[in-house]
């Protein structure tokens, strides 16, 4: 036998060794009009329609449920023009994001947590804040920073076969941010996604 073909018989035995890349499924999150971003129901902010965030899915898991993760570019959500010459306000994610996708007998389960940015522009105060925020269909709470007001936001699971569904997060706003300091922040991310595996 040949060097040479002593090389491909060990590529080819390598090759079977490797596993398989898992599959993928990518899917759009689109919005609605029945996205906001309330601050303490002090001011509610309303992105724009067609905002949306791609969710890469893997391989269902025996249970059904099954894994995805969410990339910084994954997350196209439009920027947020702010009354009176407020400003313009932009969200986005810090680092990937990954979570689960849980079918129950009420429709699917989604659940993640991300490390959300929102940065101020174009005006006075401008600079960018960190949150950690985690993320469901079912519910999302938070108090202000003095403790002396909360809020407590239901989600809506995965419509089966529509895909339709309600996320919901919340968290209490920096004392020294832009858009009402130190309120009980929460946001509804309404929309349908466009596959699911």
């Amino acid at each position: 036998m040949t060097a040479r073909m002593i090389l491909a018989a060990v590529v080819a035995s390598v090759a079977v060794a490797l596993p398989a890349a898992a599959d993928e499924t990518l899917s759009t999150f689109s919005l609605d009009g029945l996205s906001f971003i309330s601050f303490g129901d002090q001011q509610i902010l309303l992105p724009e329609t067609g905002s949306s965030i791609t969710f890469h899915f893997g391989t269902p898991n025996a249970d059904g449920s099954v894994d995805f993760t969410i990339a910084p570019s994954d997350v196209a959500i439009a920027p947020i023009a702010l009354p009176g010459n407020g400003g313009t306000l932009h969200y986005s994610i810090a680092s990937p994001a990954s979570g689960s996708l849980v079918p129950t007998a009420s429709g699917r389960k989604l659940t993640f947590t991300a490390t959300v940015e929102a940065t101020l522009t174009d005006t006075r105060g401008a600079g960018t804040y960190a949150y950690v925020i985690p993320f469901s269909t079912e519910s999302a709470f938070a108090t202000n920073d003095s403790g002396t007001d909360s809020v407590d936001v239901q989600g809506m699971r995965l419509v089966e076969g529509v895909w339709y569904g309600q996320l919901v997060g919340a968290t209490t706003n920096k004392s020294n941010a832009f858009r009402k300091p130190g309120t009980a922040v929460y946001t509804v991310l309404s929309g349908r996604f466009d596959r699911i595996p």
